[in-house]
């Protein structure tokens, strides 16, 4: 949660004698926790990620965490010469996902742009071993055909 959130909403009372007479007035502050406006709603994030090529593939992406590379015990593996065995990376963290390159050796692209580690935005590409794969974040409650 950011810090943001954390902050407690400060509203004011309103003097219900005055308010029933139609001279509302002001009377003191009331703290309110971000809880009771929030604390229901779900934070559950989702993504795909979409390998483009001859036929588009779907992959669902969670709040854990992704490996993709070469060998068979990748989450995503991508058999291809360019790609290393244990390529990169897709994580949830501070309400974001990221994308971290881990050593690999021709490297992690973003939009064209090489990156060790990246906070993905939507409908960003990402290039792996010349593999691209496109980013799209998932609004929670919104429909999805996934493979």
């Amino acid at each position: 949660m950011t810090k943001d959130r954390e902050k407690t909403i400060r509203t004011k009372s309103i003097d219900l004698d005055n308010y029933k007479k139609g001279e509302a007035s002001f009377s003191s502050t009331l703290e309110m926790s971000p809880k009771t406006f929030i604390g229901k709603i779900t934070a559950a994030r989702h993504a795909i990620l979409e390998i483009m090529g001859e036929k588009k593939e779907r992959i669902f992406v969670g709040e854990d965490e992704v490996i993709i590379g070469r060998t068979p015990d990748c989450d995503i593996q991508l058999l291809v010469e360019n790609v290393s065995r244990r390529h990169a990376r897709i994580i949830y963290k501070s309400e974001e996902y990221q994308v971290e390159d881990l050593g690999s050796t021709n490297g992690v692209y973003v939009n064209g742009i090489k990156v060790e580690r990246c906070i993905l935005r939507q409908h960003d590409i990402i290039e792996i071993g010349g593999v691209k794969i496109q980013f799209i974040e998932e609004k929670i409650g919104q429909d999805h055909d996934l493979k």
